[in-house]
C-alpha cells in the first residue's frame, strides 16, 4: 500500500480542477480507509509548501490559496495521457510476430470459435492417417 502522502496526492489530483485546486472537505471522502483527520493533517499541514513546519518530514505537494481550499503544485498534477486507440488483441499478437509467419491464416484461426478449431485439427489428423496408410 503506498504511503499515504502519495494516496493524499492521488485523491487531490482525481478532484482537482484544471488549475490544481481542490477543497479540503472532498478528499477524506476518496480515501474511506484512512482517518479523515489524518488525511486533511496531510493535506493542510504535511503536504502543504506555505504551512508552518511542524513536522519532521514535509512534502510540498500543495499551496494554501484560501481557507479550505488548495492547490496541486505544478511539478505534482498528473497531466493528462494522450488518448491512444487500444489495440485489439488480435492485432497485437499479430504484430508481435516475425514476417516469416502468414498473419491471414492467423487472424482466420482467431477468427474460428473452439469448435471450429476442433474440426479443422480432426480433418488434418485424418488427413495424415490417409497419407500413412499404403
Amino acid at each position: 500500500m503506498d504511503p499515504i502522502h502519495e494516496q493524499v496526492l492521488g485523491a487531490a489530483n482525481a478532484i482537482a480542477s484544471p488549475d490544481g485546486r481542490f477543497r479540503i472537505a472532498d478528499v477524506p471522502a476518496l480515501l474511506p480507509h484512512l482517518n479523515a483527520a489524518t488525511v486533511r493533517t496531510h493535506v493542510a499541514s504535511r503536504c502543504c509548501a506555505n504551512a508552518p513546519s511542524n513536522h519532521q518530514s514535509r512534502y510540498r505537494y500543495f499551496r494554501a490559496v484560501r481557507r479550505g481550499v488548495y492547490r496541486i503544485e505544478p511539478a505534482f498534477r498528473r497531466r493528462p495521457r494522450p488518448q491512444s486507440r487500444q489495440r485489439p488483441s488480435q492485432e497485437q499478437i499479430l504484430a508481435s510476430l516475425d514476417s516469416g509467419v502468414d498473419p491471414t491464416l492467423i487472424a482466420t484461426s482467431l477468427a474460428m470459435t473452439p469448435t471450429e478449431r476442433l474440426d479443422t485439427m480432426r480433418g488434418a489428423a485424418l488427413s495424415l492417417e490417409s497419407l500413412r496408410r499404403p
